[in-house]
């Protein structure tokens, strides 16, 4: 008989998005699941959609109990289970059909004690990695390992794209903090430390939903409350405390120190400029001390964006350091930022700082028409906190081989000056010179990217393409067809190929949108 799998979903006032995470599970290929929903003193009307589930699937399985939080709600869970496996799955967020089977799978061949894949961050329009896993290459391939071999992996503490064995919980008595905010970082770093074998695949397991309120000021700003802060290095405190008392390697210390660097800087020294002024003195009494707990070899490690707010904050720059918090926050009330030649430097009180490497444009054709021998695109173009004109080119990257074809220059000068930035936002409309694509004579996949044109140090991006824009409408580019598509993530590539090829790919590629 197939092992036993439990699924713990802890619910709160979860009705726009429950249904859609429940038949995520319902519709999961492996079959053997025990799903226990815990309706955590929700007051819309979760609870009915709970028990219609539980009513209509003999696997689900609905507790209540008035409002205590994610971390006893879960911990209540584990409790309750009695599969060999334990899965933690968020009611806003949803499981592609073959996570369960594919993380089963891989526990079952390598006897590990938990077996962790990709998680993808969705809405309507995108999908993409988080951040941090995509710097720090975790999950590209599928390995047997420990956290000595891959200390890497503790850059990711989420709970839900791991299956656990439940012995390993309930043996170590590893246990959700409750009432306090950061709930798993303590479970999933001890449970990775004490972990004796680790698998790792290269699928995705996990989707986490990006809620139309998430970057909302208000919720934001709820973020940077005293409490919040105070609790997120409460509990990496007491994880370093933890691994320093247990004896723990200096590579595995080392590793701890960097994410914990990250967290604070990219979660709260980031968004200073938004701490209540009534609570600012007490968030940096509070928070620079622990900043100055780690070595300087650990803050070298850091991005040029991240390592800058860190020596701001250490110079105790403070009015430098709000400066840049409002450009990165979007809430400056005048333009701090100048347009050079080759850079944009941020004017601080104190000094100039070039941002030019981390302030990144974003391009989103939304519209796609085919010419006779060529395409029209039509979309909008940011650049952040520009205040002139500008140049950039849009290229073609061969996947093959790297290669770089220009396709497209934008000479944009429109202004709005009504905005800080009057440059900032543009519109263009353009063709696509397919005529390089077409010089190359051979079938091929082709990612789309945007560089400005007078900044060599600007970050390139990706082309994306609105949902609205796509077509199936084909090229012929010599005896061969071209094909513009939208990716899984929301991005714009190209297909080239032979007309008896291109009908085949079309089936498997336009219907999924693969990357």
């Amino acid at each position: 008989m197939a092992i036993l799998v439990s699924i713990v979903i802890p619910v709160y006032n979860a009705i726009p998005y429950l249904e859609a995470c429940l038949e995520s599970v319902a519709l999961q290929t492996y079959k053997n699941l025990e799903v226990i929903a815990i309706n955590d003193g929700s007051t819309d009307l979760s609870e009915q959609v709970l028990q219609q589930y539980a009513q209509n699937d003999k696997r689900f399985h609905v507790y209540s109990q008035t409002n205590q939080g994610l971390g006893f709600t879960r911990n209540r869970g584990v409790s309750l289970s009695t599969g060999n496996y334990i899965f933690f799955l968020d009611s806003d967020d949803i499981i592609p059909p073959r996570a369960i089977r594919s993380l089963v799978d891989a526990a079952e061949k390598s006897a590990a004690d938990y077996v962790v894949g990709k998680v993808i961050r969705f809405d309507q329009e995108r999908q993409y990695a988080p951040p941090r896993h995509v710097e720090f290459g975790l999950y590209n391939k599928r390995k047997l390992t420990t956290l000595e071999e891959s200390p890497e992996l503790l850059q990711d503490s989420i709970a839900c794209n791991k299956l656990w064995k439940r012995a390993l919980l309930t043996k170590n008595k590893l246990a959700f903090k409750e009432g306090k905010y950061y709930e798993d970082l303590s479970v999933t770093l001890k449970a990775a430390v004490l972990s004796t074998k680790i698998q790792v695949i290269d699928e995705v397991v996990y989707k986490w939903r990006i809620r139309e309120e998430e970057f909302m000021p208000s919720i934001t700003q709820q973020q940077m409350k005293l409490e919040n802060t105070a609790h997120r290095l409460e509990a990496l405190s007491e994880n370093r405390q933890w691994l320093t008392a247990t004896g723990r390697s200096p590579r595995i210390i080392d590793e701890h120190d960097l994410k914990s660097l990250l967290d604070v800087i990219r979660l709260h020294v980031l968004k200073f400029a938004l701490i209540a002024d009534e609570e600012r003195q007490q968030w940096q009494e509070l928070v620079l001390p622990y900043l100055k707990k780690f070595p300087p070899s650990i803050a070298e490690k850091l991005p040029d964006k991240e390592r800058l707010l860190y020596q701001l904050a250490m110079a105790e720059k403070e009015q430098d350091l709000m400066g840049l918090s409002q450009l990165l926050t979007n809430t400056e009330k005048s333009s701090l930022v100048k347009q050079e030649n080759s850079r944009f430097v941020f004017q601080g009180i104190e000094a100039e700082y070039d941002i030019t490497k981390f302030n990144k444009p974003k391009m989103i054709i939304e519209t796609m028409e085919k010419r006779e021998d060529n395409w029209r695109v039509s979309g909008k173009v940011w650049v952040p906190k520009a205040s002139g004109s500008f140049t950039g080119y849009i290229y073609a990257r061969d996947r093959n081989n790297n290669k770089d074809l220009p396709v497209a220059f934008l000479e944009l000068d429109q202004v709005d000056e009504e905005k800080i930035y009057p440059c900032e936002e543009q519109s263009f409309s353009l063709e696509l010179d397919v005529d390089p694509m077409r010089r190359a004579q051979k079938d091929a996949t082709y990612d789309f990217y945007f560089k400005l044109d007078q900044y060599p140090q600007s970050p390139r991006t990706r082309v994306r393409l609105h949902s609205k824009g796509e077509t199936d409408e084909f090229l012929k580019i010599g005896r061969q067809r071209m094909v513009l598509y939208r990716t899984n993530f929301g991005n714009l590539s190209s297909k080239i190929s032979k007309p008896q090829r291109l009908k085949s790919l079309i089936k498997k590629v336009l219907p999924l949108g693969k990357e």
